[in-house]
């Protein structure tokens, strides 16, 4: 990301990877003055500010899709709750989470 934003020599000594902590709960700490993450990732963290999205050349989308085993107990419970988070209901909980929905969404 750096790269694309022409800032690599500015941010070599500056900027580290954090491998297991989340990101925001370091800026909450005061252990780094900005963080990059998912918003979904940064919303549950109390004392930081949520400045935004980066732009769209900038993203890497995550999509997240879902199965159930052939040899799920419950097959029935898990098509309801794929179904359930496929539609409309689902959608303000996932956008509050700081996700977003598929624009369309396969129901099988």
């Amino acid at each position: 990301m750096f790269g694309k934003l022409g800032i690599v020599d500015e941010m070599k000594d500056k900027a580290r990877k954090i491998p297991a902590t989340p990101v925001g709960e370091i800026v909450a700490h005061g252990d780094a003055e900005i963080g990059l993450q998912q918003i979904s990732e940064l919303k549950p963290v109390a004392g930081i500010d949520i400045v935004g999205p980066l732009p769209a050349d900038l993203q890497q989308v995550t999509v997240f899709s879902a199965g159930i085993a052939t040899v799920s107990k419950e097959p029935d419970a898990g098509k309801a709750l794929i179904k359930f988070l496929a539609s409309p209901a689902a959608r303000d909980e996932i956008v509050k989470s700081g996700m977003e929905p598929i624009a369309t969404a396969a129901t099988h």
